[in-house]
C-alpha cells in the first residue's frame, strides 16, 4: 500500500526552552543550539531528517523575533535552492493550533490534496531510516481521512508526557497502513496513573507529532474551531500578496491560543478519527538537562562508557590526582579537572572548570549566569527562570 498524495512538513519552531536555561534563552532558543556538539542545531537536524520524505520543501512556523536565524539557519542545510523552507512568522505565540492551521492553509493552496506532518524543531532522533519508515506508514494512515499521530513506546511511568491508548480493535484498512486505532489522549499523568499505564499496556507516550490531510485539518476546525479555521485561510491568502505585518498581527491575535492535542487530537480520538503508528525509531524532547545528559552519555563510544574520561563535543577533560575515576561529558571549549566526579559541564567563556566528589551534577558556565543544578531537579528549572524577573534579574531569560 503505497501513498499517492504529496507530502509537505510542517516544522513548528517555538518556546524557550526554560528547563535548558542559561544555555536557552527567549533570545536563543533551544531548537536554534547545537545541544550535543555535532556541528548543526536541532532544528538543523530536524530538517535534513525530513529532506528524504518531503515531496515540497518545508513550512517552518516561527515567532518573527526569530525569523531571520531560522531563515539563515534553514537555507545552510536546504539541498538546492528550490528546497528551501518556507518561513511563516508568528507575531506572537499562540501554542502549536494557530501555527499548524496557518501552514495547513498554505500546504493546502499548494496541493489541494496535500498531507503534512507536524514535527517540532526540537527534538533528537537518531535513526532516520526507522523515522522516515515511520512518516510514511503514518502518511498511508493520514490518505485514509484520519488525524494520525506517532506513539513512542514508554520506558518509565514519565508524568511529563502525555499518553495515547489504543482502541480495542483496529480496522482492517487502516493496521494495513501500519496504524492503529486510538481510543483516547490523556494529559501528562501523575506518577500513580503513569504507573498504572505502563502496567496495564496497550498506552504510548504522545510525542506530538501529528499527520494528516492540510484539508481536513481545516475542515475539523470549520467545526470545532471555525474562528481559527476562518483566520487561518486569510492568512494563507494574504502571503500571495504584499500586506504589511499589521494586518497579519490582526488577523493573528483573534486566534485561539490552544494546543493541537486539545483542540483536535482529543475530541476526534473520541469520534474514532484519530489512528496512531508505532514510533521505529528512537526518541529523545531532551526537555531538561537530565535528559540532555543522557544523550551526551549515550552518544559516547563503547570504550568511553562506564567511569572513563569522556569528550563528546571536543572539550578536554582530565583526571584529578585524588586517584577515583570520574564520568564527565562536557560541551564546549572548558578545559574540565573532574576527580571523583559524575557530571555534565556545558561551557562557553573558556574558563577553566574543576569539579570533585559531585554526583548526578551539571553545570553550565555562560559569560552572564552560572547555574549548578542537581540532575533530580532539573525539571524544577523552569520555576527559578520564571522568577527571574520579580528577583530583578529579568534580562538573564
Amino acid at each position: 500500500m503505497c501513498a499517492s498524495s504529496v507530502f509537505i512538513p510542517i516544522v513548528p519552531a517555538g518556546g524557550s526552552g526554560t528547563r535548558l536555561w542559561p544555555l536557552s534563552r527567549r533570545s536563543e532558543p533551544k531548537f536554534l543550539l547545537d545541544l550535543t556538539g555535532t556541528g548543526s542545531s536541532l532544528l538543523q537536524q530536524t530538517l535534513r531528517r525530513l529532506e528524504p520524505i518531503a515531496d515540497h520543501p518545508p513550512i517552518i512556523v516561527t515567532g518573527a523575533v526569530h525569523r531571520d536565524a531560522v531563515t539563515t539557519q534553514a537555507q545552510a542545510v536546504a539541498a538546492g535552492a528550490d528546497r528551501r523552507a518556507r518561513i511563516l512568522a508568528e507575531p506572537s505565540p499562540k501554542n502549536s493550533m494557530p501555527a499548524i492551521a496557518w501552514a495547513a492553509a498554505v500546504a493546502e493552496r499548494i496541493d489541494e490534496d496535500a498531507v503534512i506532518g507536524s514535527f517540532a524543531a526540537d527534538h533528537l532522533i537518531h535513526d532516520v531510516d526507522g523515522f522516515t519508515a515511520t512518516i510514511r506508514a503514518a502518511h498511508r494512515a493520514a490518505e485514509l481521512g484520519h488525524l494520525v499521530t506517532i506513539g513512542i513506546e514508554p520506558t518509565y511511568p514519565a508524568t511529563g508526557f502525555g499518553y495515547i491508548q489504543e482502541a480495542d480493535g483496529t480496522p482492517e484498512q487502516l493496521g494495513a497502513a501500519g496504524a492503529r486505532a486510538v481510543a483516547r489522549f490523556v494529559e501528562k499523568p501523575d506518577a500513580e496513573t503513569a504507573q498504572s499505564f505502563l502496567a496495564a499496556g496497550g498506552f504510548t507516550w504522545n510525542a506530538g507529532m501529528f499527520v494528516a490531510r492540510a484539508s481536513l485539518i481545516l475542515h475539523w476546525l470549520d467545526r470545532l474551531l471555525p474562528q481559527v479555521a476562518d483566520a487561518a485561510r486569510q492568512l494563507a491568502r494574504l502571503g500571495q500578496e504584499h500586506v504589511g505585518p499589521e494586518e497579519i498581527d490582526r488577523i493573528w491575535q483573534g486566534m485561539t491560543s490552544i494546543a493541537i492535542d486539545h483542540a483536535l487530537a482529543e475530541p476526534l480520538a473520541a469520534e474514532g478519527a484519530v489512528a496512531m503508528v508505532p514510533a521505529r525509531f528512537d526518541w529523545d524532547d531532551v526537555g531538561d538537562f537530565h535528559a540532555l545528559s543522557r544523550q551526551l552519555r549515550s552518544a559516547r563510544p563503547a570504550a568511553q562508557q562506564g567511569h572513563d574520561d569522556a569528550t563528546p563535543a571536543g572539550s578536554a577533560v582530565q583526571q584529578g590526582s585524588g586517584g577515583a575515576g570520574s564520568d564527565v561529558v562536557a560541551l564546549g571549549d572548558a578545559p574540565v579537572i573532574a576527580d571523583a566526579s559524575r557530571a555534565s559541564i556545558y561551557s562557553r567563556t573558556g574558563r577553566p572548570v574543576a569539579v570533585v566528589g559531585l554526583e548526578d551534577i551539571t553545570v553550565v558556565d555562560t559569560e552572564d549566569v552560572l547555574l549548578v543544578l542537581a540532575d533530580d531537579h532539573a525539571q524544577s528549572l523552569s520555576g527559578l527562570v520564571a522568577n527571574l524577573q520579580e528577583h530583578g534579574q529579568g534580562h538573564l531569560r
